[in-house]
C-alpha cells in the first residue's frame, strides 16, 4: 500500500509538468493545483507552504520594470544598444551578446531581449553574417545573466534561502557576475564559427534565388531615430539608483536597520531586516518615483506585457513549490538521504538536477525554492551550490517554443535560425548547454576563492 501511495503521488507531480509542457506554465498551474488537492484532500498529506519573500521579490522587481518601460526607459536603452551595433557590426557575434548579457543584468530580465532581437539580426545580416550565431546564444544569454544580475529575483531568493548558511549578495555576485560574463565571451566566440556560411546555406541560397529576402545590405551607422517620451532616460536612472541601493544594502548589512527578535532560549538578539525584505521596498519605491517624476498613469504600466510575465512567475510560484513541497514534507528524511548520499558521491549531481528541475518546470526561481532547501538539508554548502547556478538556465530548454525564441525564428528571414524536429534540437540548444557549461565550470572554481 505504501508503495502504491509514493507512485500516485509521483504520478501526480509529473502530471502538470507533463500538461505544462504541452499546453503552457498557466496549465502547468491548474493542474498543480489538482495535483496538490488530491493529495491533500484524498491522501491527507500536510501541504507545502508557498514562499511569500520569493513572490513579493518577483512582483517588485517586475512592477519597476513595467513602470520603467512605460516610461520609454526601455526604448532608451535599445536606443543606444543599436547605436552601439551599428558602429562595429563586424563585432555583432561577441558584442551583441555581451549587450544582452549587460541589459539583462540591469533591468533584472532577460525580455528586454525581445527589443534587440531585430537590431541584432538587421546588422548581423548586413554584415555577411550568419544571424543564428547572434540570435541563438542573446536568448541563451538572457537567461544565464540573471544569475548575476542583482536586480533579478532569482538573485534574491537564492541568496534568501542560503543565508542560515552565511551566504551573502557580495559572495554571491563575486562568482555569477565573472562566471556569466566569461561564460558569456566563450560561447560567443565557439558560436561565431557555428554553422554554415550564408554563402554555403542551401535554405539561405533557396530564399534568395526565389526573391524570400533581399541581399544583404551594409547597416548604416545609425538606425532610424526613435522618438522616446520626456524623461524617458530618468526612468532608467531611477532603476539603476535602485540597482545600486538594493547592492549596497546587500553588500554591507549594518546600513540596514535591526530589530529585536526573540530567540528560542528567550533571550532577544538585534537582527537586521533581511534583503529579501528589503529589495522589495525598494524596488516598489523605484516604481513609485518613476511613475510620480515620469507622470505615468497605472493603466500605462499595468498594460505592458511583462506585467503578464510577472504575474505568471508569481503564480508559478504559489503552485509549484506547493505541489513539491507537499511530497517532500511526506517523504523528507528519504529524500534528504538520497540527496546527501549522491551529493556524497558528486556535488555535480545538483547541477544536473537543477537543470533538468528549471527545464521542467521553465523557472528558475521555482526550480531554485524547490531544489536548495532539500540539498542543504543534505548538507551541500552555499558555495557549490552558487558556483553552480548557471545551470538554472536549462529552463530555456525549451526556448524554440518560447516567445523570445519564436521572435528569433519569425525575425530571421535567411531561415539560419530554427526550432527543430523534437523541439529540443533547433538552433538554441547548443549556445544554451555552452552557456550553462561554462558557467557551472568557471563558477565552482570561482566559488572555491570565494567561499
Amino acid at each position: 500500500m505504501a508503495v502504491f501511495e509514493v507512485v500516485v503521488q509521483i504520478l501526480l507531480f509529473l502530471l502538470p509538468l507533463v500538461v505544462g509542457a504541452k499546453y503552457g506554465p498557466m496549465a502547468l498551474i491548474g493542474a498543480s493545483g489538482l495535483s496538490v488537492f488530491i493529495m491533500v484532500e484524498v491522501m491527507r498529506l500536510v501541504p507545502g507552504q508557498p514562499p511569500i519573500s520569493a513572490i513579493f521579490i518577483v512582483l517588485a522587481v517586475i512592477s519597476a520594470t513595467a513602470a520603467m518601460t512605460a516610461a520609454g526607459g526601455m526604448a532608451w536603452l535599445v536606443q543606444k544598444a543599436e547605436s552601439a551595433l551599428r558602429k562595429h557590426p563586424g563585432r555583432i557575434p561577441l558584442v551583441g551578446p555581451l549587450l544582452v548579457w549587460l541589459f539583462a543584468i540591469m533591468s533584472g530580465t532577460g525580455n528586454i531581449t525581445f527589443a534587440l532581437v531585430p537590431v541584432l539580426y538587421e546588422v548581423s545580416y548586413g554584415a555577411k553574417i550568419r544571424p543564428e550565431r547572434v540570435l541563438a546564444t542573446a536568448n541563451a544569454v538572457s537567461q544565464l545573466a540573471l544569475m548575476a544580475s542583482p536586480v533579478a529575483a532569482v538573485t534574491y531568493v537564492f541568496i534568501n534561502l542560503t543565508e542560515t548558511d552565511g551566504n551573502t549578495l557580495g559572495k554571491t555576485l563575486a562568482v555569477t557576475v565573472p562566471a556569466s560574463l566569461i561564460a558569456t565571451v566563450l560561447a560567443s566566440l565557439v558560436m561565431s564559427r557555428y554553422g554554415k556560411e550564408l554563402d554555403d546555406d542551401p535554405e539561405y541560397q533557396r530564399r534568395l534565388a526565389a526573391g524570400e529576402i533581399a541581399p544583404p545590405a551594409p547597416t548604416s551607422a545609425s538606425g532610424e531615430p526613435v522618438e522616446l517620451r520626456p524623461r524617458a532616460a530618468w526612468s532608467v536612472y531611477f532603476f539603476l539608483a535602485g540597482v545600486v541601493i538594493g547592492c549596497v544594502l546587500g553588500l554591507f548589512q549594518r546600513l540596514r536597520p535591526t530589530y529585536p527578535k526573540l530567540l528560542p532560549d528567550g533571550t532577544y538578539a538585534d537582527v537586521a531586516v533581511s534583503m529579501s525584505f528589503m529589495i522589495p521596498i525598494v524596488m516598489f519605491a523605484v516604481t513609485g518615483a518613476i511613475m510620480i517624476f515620469c507622470r505615468l498613469k497605472t493603466a500605462a504600466v499595468i498594460s505592458e506585457p511583462i506585467i503578464g510575465t510577472g504575474l505568471i512567475a508569481a503564480l508559478l510560484l504559489l503552485a509549484v513549490p506547493v505541489l513539491a513541497g507537499t511530497i517532500l514534507n511526506a517523504h523528507m528524511e528519504a529524500v534528504t538521504s538520497f540527496v546527501g548520499s549522491a551529493i556524497g558521491v558528486t556535488v555535480m549531481l545538483f547541477a544536473l538536477l537543477l537543470f533538468l528541475l528549471a527545464s521542467l518546470i521553465q523557472s528558475q526561481v521555482a526550480s531554485l525554492t524547490i531544489l536548495v532547501p532539500a540539498a542543504a538539508a543534505a548538507g551541500l554548502g552555499a558555495g557549490p551550490m552558487t558556483g553552480m547556478l548557471g545551470a538554472a538556465s536549462g529552463n530555456n530548454l525549451l526556448a524554440s517554443m518560447g516567445g523570445l525564441g519564436q521572435a528569433c525564428i519569425m525575425t530571421d528571414k535567411t531561415g539560419s535560425t530554427k526550432q527543430g524536429s523534437i523541439l529540443i534540437n533547433g538552433s538554441f540548444l547548443v549556445p544554451m548547454l555552452l552557456c550553462s557549461g561554462f558557467a557551472i565550470a568557471i563558477g565552482l572554481g570561482l566559488q572555491l576563492l570565494v567561499y
